[in-house]
């Protein structure tokens, strides 16, 4: 009667409870390294959504005040308002810089003609 039991178990086929958890651990480990590195291309993403947004909105402030040849102030839809000093042709972010893209928070600034977003 043993040996029929013994023979029983050597044909049975699966994975033993020691290796499915050894499985979950590698799993969970693979998440715990993902999950942060996920968070931060998304903050780098957003980052460079808003850079871009304040890059073509200085774009476009520049070109008015070469159609209207007088000073003028812009209010981007990527947040702040621009603004462009006639005496130097700097343009410079008067209000605002911070903004809310796919809801992170995103601050820029403009130096010397060059938009940073963090």
């Amino acid at each position: 009667m043993f040996k029929a039991i013994d023979k029983m178990r050597k044909d049975e086929k699966g994975f033993t409870l020691v290796e499915l958890l050894i499985v979950i651990a590698i799993i969970a480990i693979l998440a715990a390294i993902a999950i942060p590195q996920f968070a931060q291309y998304r903050q780098k993403g957003a980052a460079a959504s808003g850079a871009a947004g304040l890059t073509n909105c200085a774009s476009e402030l520049a070109a008015t005040y070469a159609d209207a040849g007088t000073p003028i102030t812009r209010t981007c839809a990527a947040g702040g308002v621009l603004a462009l000093d006639t005496t130097t042709g700097a343009i410079t972010l008067t209000s605002g810089g911070t903004m809310t893209i796919k809801g992170l928070s995103v601050t820029c600034t403009i130096t010397t003609g060059i938009v940073a977003c963090t």
